[in-house]
């Protein structure tokens, strides 16, 4: 048989066969009649068996109706446990109490306390442990939207998608990503006249300080959360803007788990689901998202979990706090599995219990068989809890109003201990009643071969810096984007860092900009461009005239007029048939790495779309539409930033189609007219790539 046990010292294995010897009171142990029996391997290692009396249930003292917070008395019953089991447990680390089996002093990683239900005893247990200042993992299951740290991100959220939201934002600001206190919040909430958004910009013009560095901050992360996806947003808050570190330093090291299956679910939710930040929020809420965590760890901390979830662990002190509430205490399903007895035909059915319903016999036995497989599964949860412990057991509960349950876990360890049991004093000088071994054998050889936990040691320097960025070099580069940069009149790019000469190019003026509506002009006409070459010649005309009428409103007729005047003229021109025909691709997305001619410079990525690429008999064509009014004479007056894109564009064409000539060329709309790039002009653009600013490379 399989009595050995390699666990638990004798003191507990002998607890556990006594609660365990009758079959008949706590059935569904074993599977015949036999009463339980252990061996211990560990003979002669000290343990003891402790059983404290419950904690009762008192009533609060009345207080006035319009004083709740007046009430006085002794408080909950499970928060009186749980603050006497953290003092225990506090009086252990800090007077050196001593694990006699390994001869060292206990430490609070040798402290496993078992519930049998999370609540209402397991978040007032947290609370007294970190009230005590013991290292504490925390639940062993968390419903993520109720962790502070989520709740703090999930408040910014809410002030990002609505910025009217005065008590998101006051949430977010009173969070530690902000740090303000109440007297902060005052001053800003108590004379506003508007918004308190709006009211946080007032103080950050007129006071400054830390209302201008928070206001400054919303303002990033609010253009941020306008188009980046959840993800990036909140990997930016959290890693790149300090948000995790200030945090964690503040709600501790469990906040670490919560903040880190945040940002992967909001991963999971962009993968299976359009990037909203208001879809996510709704998602994340809408849901019970419960994360699990894994309490077989190394670390020198108190663990509080379930008895479900400590199955496969041990510790060498346990306590089971919570042992009053019986099997029965939760409430009947009004579904129940009718017995084999009454159904031999197939799988029994369920059956919906109405009123009366036990008066029949069928559901009689139905409920009876269900009350007995509760039952025995309650006892095998007491024995799963027993037999965790390697050293100490105690055993301690709390009543409710009525009382503690029937038949519950503390009357059955009560009554099979009760004649082996002594009176004996505990660290807080209340009466116990305790089994106890005492150590006669050598101390268990593994304990000269522990180390003591490390000392905490400060991180180096490196470690509470951000990463450094890569190369701005391998960055993929959009040549479109090289537009903005600014370069002298021989078409040199300007170094744009501060000391180097570098200006900031000249806003155009408004009536510029207005002009023609000069950017949704050049957008219509690169559609058009795009797309009538696929339809039927006989229809260009009028597909143009309704595409204009749908997306151009806004523009003069003239405008539109001259639009499609262009457009038609370009197209039917018999010259520009090659660039236009089958052969003839529009908007072609391209990547490419393009190696650097000098040794040593690391190669460029380029990524973009080309206006259109025709593949000629020997060689393939770049073009580009320009829709500059008036386009520029010759070649050498085209501005510097047409013509690096154009040289960005071929450079990797070539790269991809390696055995093939690369042409360039303009095709400026107002005329029309196509303007060859000559070959010469683009080998010296594409040589000056690499010697682009960098900082300006990556938009």
């Amino acid at each position: 048989p399989l009595t050995l046990s390699f666990r638990s010292v004798p003191p507990v294995l002998h607890a556990v066969d006594r609660v365990f010897a009758d079959p008949q009171r706590t059935p569904g142990l074993s599977a015949g009649s036999h009463a339980l029996r252990h061996e211990a391997l560990r003979m002669g290692q000290g343990g003891l068996v402790e059983i404290w009396p419950t904690e009762k249930w008192t009533a609060p003292d009345a207080a006035e109706p319009w004083s709740p917070l007046a009430e006085t008395g002794s408080g909950p019953p499970a928060n009186r446990l749980a603050q006497r089991i953290a003092a225990t447990i506090a009086h252990w680390l800090r007077g050196g109490e001593r694990l006699s089996s390994e001869d060292r002093p206990i430490r609070a990683g040798d402290i496993l306390i078992l519930v049998r239900k999370r609540r209402p005893f397991a978040g007032p247990m947290v609370a007294a442990l970190k009230g005590q200042r013991i290292p504490v993992a925390g639940a062993d299951r968390l419903d993520l939207t109720e962790q502070i740290a989520v709740m703090d991100l999930m408040a910014l959220a809410d002030f990002l998608t609505l910025p009217e939201d005065d008590l998101a934002l006051a949430e977010a600001l009173k969070s530690p990503l902000f740090g303000f206190d109440d007297d902060d919040l005052l001053a800003l909430a108590q004379t506003r006249t508007g918004t308190l958004w709006t009211s946080l910009l007032e103080a950050a013009d007129s006071r400054g300080g830390r209302y201008a560095g928070a206001a400054a901050t919303l303002k990033r992360w609010r253009a941020l959360a306008e188009l980046a996806p959840p993800y990036e947003l909140f990997a930016g808050v959290l890693d790149r803007d300090g948000g995790r570190r200030r945090l964690l330093e503040r709600l501790g090291s469990e906040a670490a788990d919560p903040l880190t299956e945040f940002l992967s679910l909001a991963l999971e939710y962009e993968g299976s689901r359009p990037a909203s930040l208001v879809g996510f929020l709704d998602w994340l809420r809408s849901g019970g998202r419960e994360i699990k965590r894994d309490m077989e760890h190394g670390r020198d901390e108190v663990r509080v979990l379930t008895v479900h979830g400590a199955k496969g662990l041990e510790a060498p002190i346990v306590f089971l706090p919570d042992t009053c509430s019986g099997s029965g205490s939760r409430r009947p399903s009004p579904l129940i599995a009718l017995h084999h007895a009454q159904w031999p035909k197939g799988p029994p059915p369920l059956v919906w219990q109405v009123k009366g319903a036990t008066r029949l016999p069928a559901v009689r036995a139905a409920r009876t068989a269900a009350a007995n497989e509760e039952a025995e599964e309650d006892n095998r949860l007491l024995y799963v809890a027993m037999t965790r412990a390697r050293d100490r057991l105690y055993v301690a509960g709390f009543e409710g109003a009525r009382g503690r349950s029937a038949g519950c876990w503390y009357d059955k360890i009560e009554q099979g201990l009760a004649d082996v049991l002594s009176h004996a004093v505990a660290a807080d000088g209340k009466a116990v009643r305790r089994l106890e071994g005492s150590q006669i054998a050598e101390p268990e050889p593994r304990a000269a071969a522990e180390e003591p936990p490390p000392s905490p040691v400060a991180p180096p320097d490196w470690a509470r810096r951000p990463a450094p960025t890569e190369p701005l070099l391998a960055v993929p580069i959009a040549p479109s984007r090289l537009a903005p940069l600014d370069f002298d009149q021989q078409g040199e790019p300007v170094d744009p860092r501060p000391g180097r000469g570098w200006r900031e190019p000249a806003s155009p003026s408004p009536l510029e900009l207005a002009e023609d509506h000069r950017f949704l002009r050049g957008t219509l006409t690169h559609a058009l461009l795009e797309h009538l070459p696929t339809l039927p010649r006989a229809g260009w005309e009028r597909a143009a005239r309704a595409f204009l009428e749908r997306r151009g409103r806004v523009l003069a007729q003239r405008t539109r007029e001259s639009i499609v005047a262009e457009t038609l003229g370009l197209l039917n021109e018999p010259a520009f048939a090659p660039v236009f025909g089958p052969a003839s691709r529009a908007e072609v997305p391209i990547v490419a790495d393009i190696p650097s001619p000098r040794a040593g410079v690391p190669p460029l990525r380029l990524s973009g779309q080309i206006d259109r690429l025709v593949a000629l008999d020997h060689a393939i064509m770049i073009l580009d539409y320009k829709t500059n009014r008036p386009p520029p004479e010759s070649p050498e007056e085209v501005a510097p930033a047409y013509l690096y894109q154009l040289a960005a564009y071929a450079l990797a064409v070539q790269q991809v189609f390696r055995a093939r000539d690369v042409r360039a060329a303009i095709l400026w709309t107002d005329g029309p007219r196509l303007m060859e790039i000559p070959a010469t002009i683009m080998r010296t653009y594409g040589e000056r790539l690499w010697q682009l600013p960098a900082a300006r490379l990556d938009g």
